[in-house]
């Protein structure tokens, strides 16, 4: 990084970039059983509690400016118990999303190609690729990200110019508030981007102003171009039917795959196709360099030399490869455990537990505002344990 500050709205685009995804794809068909309103309610709400604890992770970052990582942060508030226990989640939460991530990109060689392939077979390309893209390293990732960056802008524009003539209002009437509580977990995971704060912490030289504004920024616009999102997809396809977004959920699709029964302009169904892959690429890359700097790091291994990049990356594919080459219908239970677990602890309760610990073990300048509080901190981890019970639900209520 030069020496140049980074600015507020620079931030605030790295946070979007990192929020927006794969996510997208499944939040209209999580949704669709409650419907618009209910659904809007709970995005409101993630945004939110993500929001805050996004600021609690800068706060810490703030304090302890000579650690630039949540693993590195959870070893100086917690010890290596605490380290320990970050350490596992992470891992379970880049595992998870690698598993949905190839999984999906598996199911656009169902949908674009007219050779015959397994499952297997299918996700065993998809993981061939990124894995060759990224033990190339990042003279041929930062590049490919970039293009498929503009592709999903891109994609999106068009998809909102073209898709809004063909929403329909009575569709958005549709709610059951009942429902909304089982889109939590995937909400959650839409809204992670906490992993970025320490980073831009310090690219903005530790500016408290700053980095709140780019944090509340950042996750304003993600909040919105989700509502529009859910907009479109909410008013063009119906809930209900053989080809509805519940049937897509039961099937474990993502939201795109409907649309092609429900709109007689083709543009819009090839914006949304278009939108899914750049969506799953980009995401699908990002973890996948994020999870192999990550066992580098947490296990002191150099991405230098054949061998220890090869064992770098068998073990970061290893195992997602192997789930999700033997469960290819896994993209949306993959992310709400991704969100249900991974995400709500490690982006939700950990920051409470290291602020706390932190206020109690240094002398540390705490701010002033509500958000630093312990009435705050009880109303966070009421939310986050309501969200997991959620999960907890929802995992049974599937395997009765």
């Amino acid at each position: 990084m030069t020496n140049k500050v980074m600015g507020t709205f620079g931030g605030a685009l790295i946070i979007t970039g990192t929020s927006i995804g794969a996510g997208m794809l499944a939040l209209p068909v999580v949704t669709s059983p409650a419907g618009f309103l209910p659904s809007i309610a709970v995005l409101i709400a993630c945004w939110a509690f993500m929001t805050i604890t996004g600021l609690l992770f800068a706060e810490l970052s703030i304090w302890l400016k000579q650690e630039v990582n949540i693993l590195s942060m959870a070893r100086k508030t917690l010890g290596a118990p605490g380290a320990a226990i970050t350490w596992i989640l992470y891992l379970f939460l880049f595992y998870c999303l690698t598993v949905a991530y190839l999984v999906g990109g598996a199911g656009f060689l169902t949908d674009f190609t007219s050779f015959g392939l397994s499952d297997t077979a299918r996700v065993g390309l998809v993981a061939f690729v990124l894995i060759a893209l990224i033990a190339n390293g990042r003279r041929i990732v930062d590049p490919i990200n970039r293009v498929l960056m503009i592709g999903l802008i891109a994609a999106y524009v068009g998809f909102v110019l073209i898709g809004s003539p063909a929403v329909r209002l009575d569709l958005l009437q549709h709610g059951d508030w009942s429902k909304a509580s089982f889109a939590l977990p995937v909400a959650f995971t839409s809204f992670g981007f906490q992993g970025t704060v320490p980073t831009l912490a310090s690219w903005m030289q530790y500016d408290a102003a700053k980095i709140r504004r780019s944090i509340v920024i950042g996750t304003t616009i993600t909040l919105l171009i989700y509502i529009i999102w859910q907009w479109l997809f909410l008013g063009i396809v119906p809930p209900d039917g053989p080809h509805g977004l519940v049937a897509t959920l039961e099937a474990g699709q993502d939201a795109v795959h409907p649309l092609y029964y429900f709109t007689n302009n083709q543009a819009i169904w090839t914006l949304g196709r278009a939108f899914a892959f750049f969506a799953l690429a980009t995401s699908t890359l990002g973890v996948g360099v994020g999870l192999v700097d990550f066992l580098a790091d947490g296990l002191g291994i150099a991405k230098r030399g054949l061998s220890r990049m090869a064992l770098l990356l068998i073990l970061a594919f290893g195992v997602p490869l192997l789930f999700a080459a033997t469960h290819p219908h896994v993209f949306l239970e993959a992310l709400g455990l991704a969100g249900g677990f991974g995400c709500a602890i490690l982006l939700g309760v950990l920051p409470i537990i290291m602020i706390w610990k932190a206020e109690k073990s240094c002398n540390c300048t705490i701010s002033r505002s509500w958000i630093y509080s312990k009435p705050a901190y009880a109303a966070l981890l009421l939310f986050v344990i309501f969200e997991i019970s959620v999960e907890i639900f929802s995992l049974i209520s599937r395997n009765i």
